[in-house]
């Protein structure tokens, strides 16, 4: 169960610092219009914006999980 735990609360990590760095592209891309790759376009920030949200929340959970 440990070694579970652990897997979720890594790719939570993993999914929060990805999402957050496609936000942060996407959104100079925005101010900047560097490319027109699709995945850079603003309709897919609140896709980057869930999936930090998802990221951060699976790391919470499983590491301040109350324990008996």
């Amino acid at each position: 169960m440990k070694v579970f735990l652990n897997a979720i609360r890594y790719a939570g990590l993993v999914i929060f610092g990805l999402a957050v760095l496609l936000l942060l592209a996407a959104i100079l891309n925005y101010f900047v219009s560097f490319t027109d790759v699709l995945w850079f376009e603003p309709a897919f920030i609140r896709l980057y914006l869930f999936l930090a949200v998802t990221g951060i929340l699976a790391y919470i959970l499983v590491r301040f999980r109350r324990r008996k």
